[in-house]
């Protein structure tokens, strides 16, 4: 059966748009978190959840989405990587990445131009690697590097934050400490 398609084409867009994250918004993973996709958005939770923030060094983060397509299979799917630093080495830091590294988790981007990006909608979020380090020269990184990564059936869903946010919606965000 063949599969049916919209295509309406896309204008330039004016330039004004930046790159980088801004912060990651984290929770444990539960599929039944997210209601259905439309148009490539989410409106809302489908019950109360909490994310908590964790605040990335600036210039130094990305949320890369990857097309794998078989045409030998029929297959596709979309491999979602999250590159974050974190700087300066804690011992709570430390305990939380621990923590972190140990579970499934939904991860919300939120990029420079303040878009939400839900990774690990449908399958979750794993940490698949990273680094803690001290730095060598006096202006070295002093501090974390992680890469967290998810494999969808569809893109990352932009989370449509002014009807998803509390009291409004059902998704609280709080800041990390």
């Amino acid at each position: 059966m063949a599969c049916s398609i919209t295509i309406t084409g896309r204008a330039f867009p004016c330039k004004d748009a930046i790159g980088g994250v801004k912060r990651i918004w984290v929770k444990e993973f539960n599929p039944a978190d997210w209601g259905a996709v439309t148009s490539g958005a989410i409106a809302d939770a489908e019950a109360a959840i909490t994310l908590y923030g964790f605040e990335v060094a600036k210039n130094s983060s990305y949320l890369t989405e990857t097309i794998t397509a078989s045409v030998e299979n029929g297959t596709i799917f979309y491999s979602q990587e999250i590159s974050v630093t974190f700087p300066k080495l804690t011992a709570a830091d430390q305990a939380k990445l621990y923590d972190l590294a140990k579970s499934r988790l939904c991860v919300v981007v939120q990029d420079n131009n303040d878009n939400y990006w839900i990774c690990g909608l449908r399958r979750g979020v794993e940490i698949t690697g990273g680094t803690h380090q001290t730095g060598t020269a006096t202006g070295d990184l002093n501090g974390y590097q992680l890469t967290l990564t998810a494999e969808e059936a569809i893109p990352a869903a932009s989370l449509t934050y002014a009807t998803a946010v509390a009291p409004t919606g059902d998704v609280t965000f709080t800041a990390g400490s």
